[in-house]
């Protein structure tokens, strides 16, 4: 092992602001939801993600649709980026372990029932989070993807224990979800959990 799971996460974060990447076993979007106890797993996603032979490009994509995120702008209501439903979907109990680090500066940490995966979501309010990915890191270790209509970047892709994705939402402010998944499939669980954010924002 790589220590616990929440170790693992904030040391990602400690050490860069859009750092790393993860997995988990989201279950299938695209297939039927159902009801399942925090302690089940969940149906691995048939799709993975890959980094294409080319680096992205060298200055960050705009954000043509800004959605505003102040509605969970406070301590109380940032985990609800992701409302309880979804994170029992994800086998990830409720409620979230909300922190604020700043009036700027707000996460929330769930953690699977069988601890084998983890995820960590942050909002930040006055940050442009994309420029500091394509700043702080070489073009050919991360890529540029779509997250529900909003440009987002990855920084690994399965199989990975650790995933980070970084997208913008406006100018100056966006979301990073970092998972941990024991099974190898983060960055499936990072995507599926940006992308519903995204949707519960308005977007999508």
């Amino acid at each position: 092992g790589e220590g616990p799971v929440r170790a693992r996460i904030w040391c990602a974060l400690a050490a860069c602001l859009v750092a790393a990447g993860c997995t988990s076993d989201p279950p299938d979007v695209g297939g039927s939801t159902s009801t399942m106890p925090s302690a089940t797993r969940s149906t691995p996603p048939t799709t993975t993600t890959t980094f294409p032979p080319t680096p992205p490009p060298a200055e960050p994509p705009p954000v043509t649709r800004p959605l505003d995120p102040s509605a969970y702008a406070t301590e109380g209501t940032v985990c609800d980026l992701l409302t309880d439903p979804q994170a029992i979907e994800l086998g990830m109990p409720s409620p979230g372990e909300s922190h604020a680090i700043s009036e700027t500066f707000l996460g929330c940490n769930r953690l699977h029932a069988l601890a084998e995966r983890e995820v960590e979501y942050n909002l930040w309010l006055d940050n442009d989070l994309l420029e500091e990915v394509f700043s702080r890191n070489k073009r050919g270790d991360f890529m540029v993807v779509d997250v529900a209509g909003q440009p987002a970047v990855i920084k690994s892709a399965d199989p990975a224990q650790v995933c980070h994705v970084t997208v913008g939402l406006a100018s100056r402010k966006g979301i990073e979800v970092m998972a941990t998944d024991d099974r190898g499939k983060a960055c499936a669980l990072a995507m599926t959990i940006a992308e519903q954010m995204v949707r519960n924002l308005g977007g999508g």
